[in-house]
């Protein structure tokens, strides 16, 4: 798993020493591993290229997480509905250990905003969903991505302004309903995010839009955007809460 974590839409290929430096592992235990990966189809290796690629065998790891998370069949067609309306991407995630990561996302068919895929693993500091979820979850989960915001960065909670970025996402969150970024992850893109109320097996789940700064600047997301992402939000907790309390068949 450390070496299939290497791989990235900025990085899709690498070799068996690019994989020993980002893994930490050593050449020789990558090498091992990369060859017995191969054989069983999570990786592909590229002969002309002379480097690894993930095979397709490694959609099938994800594919019973995804298919057991009723919240994105639940969600999806009112994320739809908001992507039409808005022309923003609208997305779902939930945190892992230093980021969050996409489990569905929507968009506006002719849209060319950004376009985050399922899967995607985005920082939790410089995004709109990331603060959302340090804002909203509770002491002893906050504590848990502080020690694998440090562990992942090598660096203290003051040196990457952890403490400054979730007091104002807690501030945002109480005052406006929903947290912000405005250029932190892609210089280009804004983006407003909230938590739903439901958890998801115990998980918190963020609902976020995200647009281009030239098609929408900042002030017009959150003032047209905000109202209309916590009225999908709330929609989707109903369904979610009808869910749980129907009587099994």
């Amino acid at each position: 798993m450390a070496l299939l974590r290497c791989f990235t839409p900025f990085a899709p290929c690498l070799t068996n020493g690019e994989l020993a430096r980002l893994s930490g592992l050593s050449k020789a235990t990558v090498s091992r591993l990369s060859y017995t990966l191969e054989l069983i189809g999570l990786l592909q290796f590229d002969q002309e290229a002379r480097r690894y690629r993930l095979g397709a065998m490694s959609l099938s790891i994800a594919y019973p997480l995804l298919s057991r998370l009723a919240v994105r069949q639940v969600a999806r067609p009112l994320m739809q509905q908001l992507a039409n309306r808005t022309g923003g991407s609208i997305s779902l995630s939930m945190r892992h250990r230093a980021s969050v990561i996409y489990i569905e996302t929507t968009r506006e068919h002719d849209a060319e905003d950004f376009r985050p895929e399922i899967g995607a693993a985005l920082p939790l500091l410089g995004t709109a969903a990331g603060r959302a979820w340090l804002a909203a979850c509770d002491d002893f989960e906050r504590d848990d991505a502080y020690a694998w915001l440090q562990r992942s960065t090598g660096m203290s909670l003051s040196s990457l302004g952890a403490l400054d970025v979730v007091s104002t996402a807690m501030r945002d969150l109480h005052e406006r309903g929903f947290c912000m970024s405005q250029g932190d992850f892609v210089h280009d893109v804004n983006a407003i995010a909230l938590p739903l109320r439901e958890r998801v097996r115990g998980d918190l789940v963020i609902l976020n839009c995200g647009m281009l700064q030239h098609r929408m600047p900042s002030s017009k997301l959150e003032r047209k955007v905000g109202p209309l992402l916590r009225k999908t939000a709330q929609q989707i907790d109903q369904l979610l809460a009808q869910q749980q309390v129907e009587p099994a068949r």
